[in-house]
């Protein structure tokens, strides 16, 4: 397993259509060098460092589809790949009102350093992997699979399923309406606006020629296997209509 970013395949079966599975915030893992970036065992298994779920919903659906999936090994919290380089939260400060210390004081050379050591060989690795798939199956579409929080003291969010888009709507409309059939609370571009918050799938789709998603599943309800289960049966009819036979 590269230290980075984690890839599996079940790719059994010649198909004109092929699902990538990605899973930016998979992992909670921080490097022991940073110390925890100075916070305690139980911040660093909640949500500020990972999206909980994210990484058994996105494996089960890969293998149970034959399709593929890319995941990172390393927290949120070290450096955010779902966002552009240029931004302030590409390195939290800050996460849901709790301060990251080892964040805080953060100078360029360090901010150089975790973008040369988990960014750049992020992205380089999921692009491999695309363009790889690109030339094995005829089309390739990019399923992105995040988690969000139900509640804080600041909102109790109601919807089950976050539908995340930016130029390319393609995979949004048949979803969307394949969900609401199964009675899922749903909402566009929620909790999350899909026009700010998609960079690795703007990145790697090229801006929407690759059709592409991002899948927002609340996380009280894959928190434990039951959930995860059920969460997978549902997503797995979802899916598998978008691929041919």
């Amino acid at each position: 397993m590269n230290e980075i970013f984690s890839h599996k395949e079940f790719d059994l079966k010649k198909q004109r259509t092929h699902i990538v599975f990605i899973c930016d915030h998979a992992s909670n893992f921080i490097p022991k060098s940073f110390k925890n970036l100075g916070l305690q065992g139980n911040i660093l298994s909640s949500h500020i460092a990972w999206d909980i779920g994210s990484k058994q919903v996105c494996l089960k659906l890969t293998k149970l589809l034959n399709q593929s999936c890319f995941l990172s090994n390393f927290s949120r919290l070290v450096i955010d790949p779902n966002r552009k380089k240029n931004v302030q939260d590409l390195i939290a400060k800050r996460s849901f009102d709790f301060e990251i210390p080892g964040n805080k004081k953060l100078n360029l050379a360090e901010k150089n350093r975790r973008i040369k050591k988990f960014y750049d060989p992020y992205h380089m690795g999921l692009a491999k992997i695309i363009d790889l798939k690109k030339r094995k199956h005829g089309k390739v579409i990019l399923i992105s699979i995040h988690s969000f929080t139900k509640k804080s003291p600041k909102f109790d969010r109601g919807p089950e399923i976050g539908l995340l888009w930016n130029k390319n709507m393609n995979l949004l409309l048949p979803i969307q309406k394949k969900l609401i059939s199964h009675k899922v609370h749903i909402g566009r571009n929620y909790p999350y606006s899909g026009f700010y918050y998609n960079h690795t799938l703007d990145y790697h789709s090229r801006n929407g020629i690759l059709d592409n998603i991002s899948i927002e599943i609340r996380n009280d309800l894959i928190c434990h296997p039951k959930g995860i289960k059920n969460c997978v049966r549902l997503l797995y009819d979802v899916f598998r209509d978008l691929l041919d036979e």
